[in-house]
């Protein structure tokens, strides 16, 4: 049995657990990392990350080397299956391959002096002792342990009351990545579906999510492979120039988006979840990275506040976060009904407001503007983040 119990033990190696590892290791606080998988891997073709998740990433010393690998956006337009509706200016957002900022997050990581476990895929955990045995028999004991496992949370299933299991959203979702001369964010809405494209670099890789309502449950794999002809098929009430360039041959999957109900905590003893262990959310905002990487920094600097005692720092962290999570779980729910109207007045009323206003970038800029960082620093001072906004105005 190896004793790292001056150490935070992390479960699971994705973004959450290697921005958690980051963070912990910038502060000064030994950590270590479990992973399943035998080597580093990502599933998933692209990610977008916005401002309030880019923030955190330059004090992590992360972003400039993610902007020269990916495209920054500052503009976005909506169509209908086959005209434009309306083109507005967005805070920043950056997409890129999913494996370049892991990749990124990995190396900065190492850089730090952190070390991964594979191939220790989690059993149990005696939250008494904070002890975790892993299937190849070995064990451990820790000071803490954050669940970065996420949606099928081995550790939520197992203790946090009230739990359930992950549901179908009712939506499935198709992506893949072309060739395209696309230069900026692209939404394409049509009664009951929706269609995201944005550029992933300067080379004209293009990345695209289609997104159908429909009540046949897809599995949740990322992996399921699909074809060209059933993807148009799915989609055919749109210009297919609305994708980038189709071959037979190019790799394309097709998933369900799954979700699980809010918990009413997201900290238990000696142990701490984090991202899509705690919170997972359908994509319709393009803040489910960008959750994680939040919670991620927030509890590492809750730790740093409160190392003598981390179940204040589980307070803080769960005050401050649940909050802001539930906030944007429900947002997202509520864009998915935006994007996937079919009633035809309700479609046309939508599209009005997005065209004659300036709602959608507004919607965006208040999701944005946020800074994870100066919340936690000022519930440290002030107590309730709500009481100093009373301050300040």
């Amino acid at each position: 049995m190896r004793d790292y119990s001056d150490h935070i033990g992390i479960i699971g190696g994705g973004i959450a657990g290697l921005t958690f590892g980051c963070a912990l290791l910038k502060e000064g606080i030994p950590t270590i990392i479990f992973e399943q998988t035998p080597v580093e891997t990502s599933h998933g073709a692209a990610i977008s990350l916005s401002s309030n998740a880019l923030c955190l990433l330059e004090r992590l010393d992360i972003y400039n080397d993610l902007k020269n690998q990916s495209f920054v956006h500052s503009s976005a337009s909506i169509q209908g299956p086959q005209k434009e509706i309306c083109a507005f200016q967005t805070p920043e957002v950056l997409t890129t391959r999913r494996q370049t900022l892991m990749s990124l997050l990995y190396s900065r990581y190492i850089d730090l002096g952190g070390e991964v476990h594979h191939n220790h895929a989690f059993i149990n955990f005696d939250a008494a002792k904070c002890e975790a045995t892993f299937a190849n028999q070995k064990k451990y004991i820790f000071k803490h342990i954050a669940a970065c496992d996420g949606i099928r949370s081995s550790i939520r299933d197992d203790f946090f009351a009230a739990n359930q299991s992950p549901k179908y959203s009712g939506y499935s979702a198709w992506r893949g990545i072309g060739k395209s001369n696309l230069q900026r964010i692209c939404f394409a809405l049509g009664p009951g579906s929706h269609i995201v494209s944005y550029p992933l670099n300067k080379e004209g890789d293009v990345s695209f999510v289609a997104v159908k309502k429909e009540d046949y449950q897809f599995k949740e794999s990322w992996k399921e492979e699909g074809s060209v002809e059933d993807l148009l098929h799915d989609f055919s009430i749109y210009d297919s120039k609305i994708f980038p360039e189709l071959e037979e041959s190019m790799p394309l999957y097709k998933w369900g988006i799954y979700i699980r109900p809010p918990l009413q905590s997201m900290i238990t003893k000696n142990i701490t979840l984090l991202g899509d262990a705690a919170h997972p959310m359908v994509p319709f905002l393009g803040q489910g990275a960008c959750m994680a990487i939040e919670d991620s920094y927030s509890f590492a600097m809750a730790c740093k506040e409160h190392m003598a005692d981390l179940a204040n720092a589980q307070a803080d962290y769960d005050y401050v976060r649940s909050k802001r999570t539930l906030k944007i779980q429900r947002l997202s729910m509520m864009q998915g009904k935006i994007y996937h109207m079919k009633n035809p007045l309700l479609v046309a009323a939508r599209n009005a407001v997005m065209k004659y206003t300036n709602i959608p970038g507004n919607d965006l800029k208040r999701i944005h503007d946020y800074d994870a960082h100066n919340e936690m620093q000022n519930y440290f001072a002030f107590g309730d983040s709500s009481n100093v906004n009373s301050l300040k105005s």
